[in-house]
């Protein structure tokens, strides 16, 4: 009984693990109005970045009925955290006319407003902003491998130059479920007929 429960325990663990948690495949692209924002993933680091067209890097993000609501670093907390000037391509000044907390929608984009301007606009008490990569999970396109099984690849799979592969972790996915399946439908047959014996 106990292995029983043990197996659903990790059967729900593992489906969480791949289709919630950690999902193979998750989309790396989102238009909000006429920019793109784009997921970079640098594996020399290894980190997450999130630019959105040529406007700048995203700290959060998050959408508010039609409105697309962010935060983008200011050059000075773009440089300091994972880029150098020559990555960014602009001039402190030009680049800091983006940052700050954004608002964009089908009538309107408007960049480099406070917090309390955002709040104030929207008619909002919270902006309740959230990782980018949550949001481009949800309403984004283009689905590649995932950022969790690229830092696998690059620093615990050192056989290989390009990693397991989408398939790679699709077959691993499967294979574990399915086995955890037969094991639980065994161990139920077994307790039933075990049941069976005593009574």
């Amino acid at each position: 009984m106990a292995e029983l429960i043990i197996c659903g325990f990790i059967l729900v663990f593992t489906i969480n693990f791949f289709y919630i948690w950690f999902p193979i495949k998750e989309n790396t692209e989102l238009k909000i109005g006429n920019c793109l924002l784009a997921t970079d993933y640098n594996a020399a680091v290894p980190e997450v970045s999130f630019s959105l067209g040529n406007k700048g890097y995203l700290k959060k993000l998050n959408k508010i009925k039609d409105n697309w609501i962010g935060y983008i670093y200011d050059f000075d907390e773009a440089i300091s955290k994972f880029l150098d000037e020559e990555k960014i391509g602009k001039e402190k000044i030009e680049y800091n006319k983006n940052s700050g907390y954004f608002i964009i929608n089908s009538q309107n984009q408007l960049f480099h407003l406070t917090e309390e301007q955002a709040k104030e606009k929207l008619k909002v008490k919270n902006l309740n902003l959230k990782n980018p990569e949550k949001i481009i999970r949800k309403y984004g396109e283009k689905k590649e491998k995932s950022t969790f099984y690229k830092i696998i690849d690059d620093y615990f799979i050192p056989f290989s130059d390009k990693g397991i592969g989408i398939i790679g972790y699709e077959v691993i996915k499967y294979f574990a479920i399915l086995i955890l399946i037969l094991r639980i439908i065994y161990l139920r047959k077994l307790l039933k007929k075990r049941n069976q014996e005593k009574g």
